[in-house]
């Protein structure tokens, strides 16, 4: 899982959207926020899920997969299941409704963290065309549901709390630190497919290291976004690497 850093200004569709409701009043929840329609087409939902994107360097914010251009060559074992991205909330809009009405506030006419952006990353979405998908071919938000998720992407330590391997599985960095082996869960990140996707990916990269120069140079490709764009797995790829250069003398 890698860190997002959020921004102290929310992204221009919310910003923008919130700007306008404030004389109306109402229509503040994050349901009416989505199904509007943006400025030059499609809808608010669809321009803040782009605005994310970008902000993620193309990355989704539970699994590294890439949710950019790069969804349209992500392969699977299940030719049923098809991937997108959309918006999603950290904690989710039912207990951000339950907390505000709890709190004696009204939905959708004030402001409620399910319209704070520091609530809402860009995930990829695993869907059955429509049809019915058993759970455990889901990852990631698919997987989540509801459910609450012990560590997210905007923890300042997210990083160090998972230790991947080069064939791609995932692991509490730390033996017995159960909110890892509970996110892991939550999020199916030992799914076969995903396992499957950070192991070509780190294979990809190691490929044809010579020295620790090279070495060097990839992790800081992991770093360094490109044209504004992170390789998928980056920080997998990273942790292994770094464990070769740790080894190496």
């Amino acid at each position: 899982m890698r860190r997002i850093s959020k921004p102290v200004e929310a992204p221009p569709a919310i910003r923008d959207y919130l700007a306008a409701q404030a004389t109306v009043g109402h229509g503040m929840d994050y349901p009416t926020f989505a199904s509007t329609g943006a400025p030059g087409g499609g809808s608010r939902g669809g321009q803040l899920c782009r605005e994310l994107v970008a902000e993620q360097y193309g990355l989704c914010a539970y699994t590294g997969a890439g949710i950019d251009e790069r969804l349209g060559i992500a392969s699977t074992p299940h030719p049923s299941l098809r991937f997108g991205a959309h918006n999603e909330h950290l904690k989710s809009q039912s207990m951000c409704k339950g907390e505000m009405t709890a709190a004696g506030r009204t939905y959708g006419e004030d402001v409620g963290e399910d319209m704070d952006h520091r609530n809402i990353v860009a995930a990829l979405l695993v869907s059955g065309m429509g049809k019915r998908v058993r759970r455990d071919l889901l990852f990631g938000a698919s997987h989540r549901e509801d459910g609450p998720v012990p560590i997210v992407p905007t923890h300042a330590d997210c990083d160090d709390r998972f230790a991947f391997d080069p064939g791609g599985g995932i692991a509490p960095a730390t033996p017995g630190d159960q909110a890892a082996v509970d996110t892991i869960a939550v999020l199916n990140l030992g799914h076969e497919t995903l396992t499957s996707w950070r192991a070509q990916a780190i294979a990809a990269f190691i490929e044809g290291i010579e020295n620790r120069t090279d070495a060097e140079r990839i992790v800081a490709m992991t770093t360094n976004p490109n044209n504004g764009r992170l390789p998928e797995y980056c920080f997998a790829i990273r942790q292994v690497l770094q464990g070769l250069l740790d080894s190496t003398p």
